[in-house]
């Protein structure tokens, strides 16, 4: 497989649409597919016909997760190998921070592990009524160790605590109620629910929708007067490209 049928690529007027594209093994994260992803944003992030990007999946799953038997092929590999494989598959955590363009994940069915972390990795995540999360790690024997993070910066820590060792699965709506993702609607409508959003964001001014993008990020690692400090800058900036037309 390469990776022009891992991923699909489609654009559709401004937004950029990207569909995982391995079916039969539940679109797990593949380094190929890992690859081909962090590449289309990065690619997205450049093309200014591009306001915003879809991250889509398939009705069965959005992904099951890591590729298990691809890492089964890695049991061998030397400590520098292994990391180096994990600094490259690293990114596809923090997808969403690739770009100053807003990212919505459209998900349905299994959204499992690594998978799940791909979804919440997105500013915003419409979900299907049947979408099932979860990160089952701990009950193959793995450790939960690279998608510890996300989760624990996205939901409290005793939630988070417990999706990650319990390793039970949890509803769309649970999700919902978690704040882990944004809306839940009928799974045939996922998409389309998803193109609206992104919609919206491509009718407003570009340059706002951006800055006001990087300034929630940066916003997130900063302490309440640093942010403040940061945020201002950015009014500036903006108030002066306002002024240069």
């Amino acid at each position: 497989m390469t990776a022009e049928n891992v991923l699909l690529r489609e654009d559709r007027d401004a937004i950029r649409l990207l569909t995982l594209n391995r079916p039969k093994s539940l679109n797990a994260l593949s380094e190929e597919l890992v690859h081909a992803l962090v590449a289309a944003v990065d690619e997205a992030h450049t093309d200014e016909n591009v306001s915003a990007i879809i991250l889509a999946g398939g009705e069965r799953a959005f992904s099951a997760g890591a590729d298990i038997k691809e890492a089964a092929t890695r049991k061998g590999d030397s400590p520098e190998a292994a990391r180096h494989h994990a600094e490259r598959s690293r990114a596809i955590y923090e997808l969403g921070a690739r770009t100053d363009k807003p990212v919505i994940a459209a998900v349905r069915g299994y959204v499992l592990g690594g998978g799940c972390n791909l979804a919440i990795a997105a500013d915003m995540v419409v979900a299907g009524k049947g979408a099932i999360f979860g990160y089952p790690e701990v009950k193959r024997g793995l450790a939960a160790t690279m998608v510890t993070p996300g989760l624990a910066h996205r939901i409290g820590p005793k939630a988070a605590f417990e999706m990650l060792t319990l390793a039970e699965n949890i509803s769309a709506d649970q999700a919902l109620a978690l704040g882990l993702i944004n809306r839940v609607v009928a799974d045939e409508r996922v998409l389309d629910e998803a193109i609206e959003m992104a919609q919206a964001l491509a009718a407003f001014d570009q340059r706002a929708i951006r800055m006001t993008k990087r300034v929630f990020l940066k916003s997130a690692d900063m302490t309440l007067g640093a942010a403040f400090d940061m945020a201002q800058e950015g009014a500036l900036m903006m108030r002066g490209m306002s002024a240069d037309g």
